[in-house]
């Protein structure tokens, strides 16, 4: 007798559907439409990778809707872990910047776009921090080398979506919620460890390097550094700095073009990153070991910062603003008291 035979797993899911151009406006999708109401009664029971399956569904047929984007996001993330956040950022970025006229609903699109992010964003982080306590299988493959170029890749991308929200939801609450789920990110960057170089290292001879020969040993390294390396301190570029040295680059490059129409969309970018400019997502290497030693040592520092207005605090603020040197050397124990 035949055994019968075993269901197949469903084909991935397509990766591109959102980050490419859409030439003209969606059709209307009305919330009472059959296929709409059951992409939602799937995500309303939690089975997601169902939801994302006919949301994908609809989106292949050209309905291209804000209510289908979230559950399609969530989706490829539940299939690619963290090697998808390109695409998920990317998508969304394209969605919110490139196609944003194309989606519908036409009524109170803003809206259901809010409401549609807020649940994604809530989901997507709750479940990054799930398994990060787990410390699962899951999660140690989210700790493998091979993932900080996707997380790189992805924050990249993580201000323009910022900036975006307010563009196209002026009153959306997606902004906390996607400045959580992107700190996450970057700390998970920070923590995973280089990858490691397929290079072998060429074996080292047994004798002794003659006097002459043995400055020759530092120069490829030397080489590799740049020249202001030992003029002072030096950090690494973050994700979120490295794209804005595009940004600028890009505008430079536009202008020399005379391409002035994309010059301003850059110039419009850069400007909001200006004035919303946040120094822990573009220097966060620079501010880490300051709020590593103020919460170890909170409890110390706090009632000193009830005592602003005294006249030892405003002497010592004066001095350390006209003269950080003298400010230090007056500092001779651990525990700060003065000469």
């Amino acid at each position: 007798m035949a055994e019968p035979s075993k269901a197949l797993p469903p084909p991935p899911l397509e990766l591109h559907l959102l980050d490419k151009p859409l030439d003209a406006e969606a059709p209307d999708l009305e919330s009472t439409d059959e296929r709409l109401e059951k992409v939602n009664d799937l995500v309303s029971r939690g089975t997601y990778p169902d939801a994302a399956r006919a949301a994908e569904a609809l989106l292949r047929e050209g309905v291209f809707d804000v209510r289908l984007v979230s559950p399609y996001l969530l989706g490829l993330f539940l299939e690619g872990g963290l090697e998808a956040m390109p695409v998920v950022f990317h998508s969304l970025s394209n969605t919110l910047l490139g196609n944003w006229q194309s989606f519908g609903p036409h009524e109170r699109k803003d809206v259901f776009a809010d409401a549609s992010l807020r649940w994604f964003l809530k989901v997507l982080t709750k479940h990054l921090e799930h398994h990060e306590r787990l410390k699962d299988e899951t999660w140690q493959r989210w700790c493998a080398p091979s993932n900080r170029e996707p997380l790189e890749q992805a924050l990249t991308l993580s201000e323009e979506i910022f900036s975006a929200f307010g563009r196209v939801m002026p009153r959306n609450g997606c902004e906390a919620g996607f400045r959580r789920l992107s700190q996450w990110l970057e700390g998970h960057l920070q923590s995973l460890p280089a990858a490691v170089s397929q290079e072998e290292p060429a074996p080292e001879s047994l004798d002794e390097p003659a006097e002459d020969e043995a400055p020759a040993r530092a120069r490829p390294a030397e080489s590799m550094r740049p020249a202001a390396a030992s003029d002072g301190p030096t950090m690494s570029v973050s994700p979120a700095l490295a794209q804005l040295m595009r940004k600028l680059a890009a505008f430079n490059t536009l202008v020399e073009r005379q391409d002035y129409q994309r010059a301003s969309v850059v110039a419009a970018d850069v400007l909001n990153v200006v004035e919303h400019f946040d120094p822990r997502v573009y220097l966060p290497a620079l501010f880490s070991r300051f709020f590593a030693g103020l919460s170890t040592h909170a409890e110390q520092v706090e009632p000193m910062l009830q005592s602003t207005e005294t006249l030892s605090f405003r002497a010592l603020d004066q001095l350390y603003r006209v003269d950080l040197d003298t400010f230090l050397a007056q500092s001779t124990e651990p525990g700060g008291a003065e000469e």
